[in-house]
This record gives C-alpha cells, sequence and structure tokens, in this order.
C-alpha cells in the first residue's frame, strides 16, 4: 500500500498541502523520518523568507531555520505539535526562538560582549554568539532567585533602583546594593561554567573556588591557600591561567 505523502511535493493547492500535511505529520510520529524529510522540503522556501526578514545575515537566518525545523520534530515525535497546520506552526517556532535568542543576547550582555577573534571579513560567527549566549543564560539560571530578579529588572528591563524597590520590598540603596552583588555573582557562575571536571579532593576543591580567586572575592586566607596549591599542581595552574584570561575580557 503506497503512502499518501509520497510525491506531495507536486501538490500547489493549500487545502490539499494542509490535507497531506496531516498525513506526514501522523507519519513522523509514527516514526517515519522520511515524511519530516517531505515536510521539510516543502516548507524550508517559506521558513527561509520568514526567518530571513527577522534576521540579518544568512548564516544566522540558516541558524533560526535549522533550529526551528529540529525543535517541530522532537515536539511531533513526542506526541505533541500540530496535527494539520504544519506551516502555522514552524513559522510560530521561527519566531519563539528567535525571542528565545535574544533573550539569551540580553542575560550575555550582563556578563559580557565576550571577544573573540573575528573572521577576516570582520562579521562575528552567529555559532559563536549563540554558544556565548547559552553558556551565559546557564549562569544566570544557576544564580538565586533574587538575583535573577534584580538583574532582570535593572539590567534587561532597564528600570531604575527606585522603581524597582516597591517590586522586591528594598529601599532604592537596597537595590543598588543587590544588584552590584548579583552582578558579581552572574560573571563568577559565567565563569564557573567554563571549569572542566577534575579528579583528586585536593584539585576538585581548588577548581570549585578559581572563579573567586581570578575575580579576586576570596578571604586572604582562602586565597593564599588557592595560591599555594596552583604552585603544586600544574594541572589546575593551566586552568587558572585560562580563567584569567576569560576573565580578563570581562567588565570589572
Amino acid at each position: 500500500m503506497s503512502e499518501p505523502w509520497r510525491g506531495a511535493e507536486s501538490w500547489g493547492d493549500s487545502e490539499a498541502e494542509s490535507s497531506d500535511d496531516a498525513a506526514l505529520i501522523d507519519a513522523v510520529r509514527q516514526g517515519d523520518t522520511a515524511a519530516y524529510g517531505v515536510l521539510y522540503e516543502r516548507h524550508l522556501g517559506v521558513a527561509r523568507r520568514a526567518a530571513g526578514a527577522l534576521v540579518t545575515s544568512r548564516s544566522e537566518r540558516d541558524d533560526l531555520v535549522a533550529e526551528s525545523f529540529t525543535k517541530v520534530l522532537r515536539i511531533i515525535r513526542a506526541g505533541r505539535g500540530p496535527t494539520d497546520c504544519f506551516r502555522p506552526y514552524l513559522l510560530t517556532t521561527i519566531r519563539n526562538s528567535l525571542i528565545n535568542w535574544r533573550q539569551q543576547d540580553s542575560v550575555l550582555s550582563l556578563v559580557a560582549s565576550v571577544p573573540e577573534a573575528p573572521p577576516a571579513d570582520g562579521r562575528a560567527d552567529p555559532v559563536d554568539i549563540r554558544m556565548h549566549a547559552d553558556v551565559a543564560a546557564a549562569a544566570f539560571a544557576r544564580l538565586p532567585e533574587r538575583w535573577r530578579q534584580v538583574l532582570w529588572y535593572t539590567e534587561i528591563e532597564g528600570r531604575t533602583p527606585a522603581q524597582v524597590a516597591p517590586l522586591l520590598g528594598l529601599t532604592p540603596n537596597s537595590v543598588a546594593a543587590l544588584a552590584y552583588r548579583a552582578r558579581e555573582g552572574l560573571r563568577r557562575a559565567y565563569l564557573d561554567e567554563h571549569l572542566p571536571e577534575v579528579a583528586g579532593r585536593g584539585c576538585r576543591l581548588a577548581v570549585d573556588q578559581l572563579a573567586a580567586f581570578v575575580r579576586g572575592t576570596l578571604t586572604e586566607r582562602r586565597t593564599r591557600g588557592i595560591a599555594a596549591h596552583l604552585e603544586r599542581c600544574a594541572g589546575c595552574r593551566d586552568i587558572a591561567g585560562e580563567l584569567r584570561g576569560l576573565n580578563e575580557q570581562l567588565p570589572h
């Protein structure tokens, strides 16, 4: 028995296309990856045009389209998502993916726009930007809720301490102090996200404190202890050197 979507690429009218999309979506839910390939080819052109209207570079457009198709596939396989109208669902996913990117970029700006060696043409690599944004978002998620709140209000929404004070039940001066601690905490969390797993209890204890060490926020006694460990341990010394380099790129 032939599958109803074979040769469906030639269907032109939207009602027939929507009906055939339903068969393709159902097939994807049953595990037929070829069916999703047909959906991909059918809606790729529209997806590219929609994404191209939202972003400025071709590479970012292609990243946005690829991520959105992947998300929709994952959702369909999980038994959720569209049942027939694939295209509207895909276009909504493209829009929501971009919103998520922008939110991550806003979080990234709290840490720093971490500079990398630019490509020869001087343009930033969208993949690099996404990677930094993902790390910054992970660091932001690790913060205490109170810190996340004050950073969101003051740094992303741009509210003043006086405007934030009644929202958090604090005085404006307390909001300013909390925001200062939260920004420092975010930078340490960002550095923590770059730390590798190490073996040995002594090394783990040292590496766990390296972010605070390179930021200069440890007590004098702990600073001496970490410095002594780094003198003895070449591996941890290398990690500390890499972290110092990253820290130098952060705003102070």
